[in-house]
């Protein structure tokens, strides 16, 4: 999502896999928290007041329940490699 500001998000949305990177969508932790991420973020964009002349975005990134592959997810986004405007 563009903004002028953008916020980062890492977020368990798919289930830990053993044989993939990622498993089946977990409907009841990460796409409620992703959504509610995605709402806020909307909410206050439509502010007039809040934030006079900045939107906010988000970048969010699915850790799928894995340490390892939510540091790598994180340093990437840290670093600029995972995100292009």
């Amino acid at each position: 999502m563009q903004g002028d500001i953008v916020l980062g998000g890492l977020m368990m949305v798919h289930e830990r896999e053993d044989k993939l990177i990622c498993g089946k969508i977990m409907p009841q932790g990460g796409i409620q928290a992703l959504e509610c991420m995605l709402y806020t973020i909307d909410w206050i964009n439509k502010q007039k007041d809040f934030l006079p002349g900045i939107t906010l975005g988000a970048y969010i990134l699915d850790d799928c329940d894995k340490d390892t592959y939510g540091l790598e997810q994180a340093v990437d986004f840290i670093k600029g490699t995972s995100y292009s405007h």
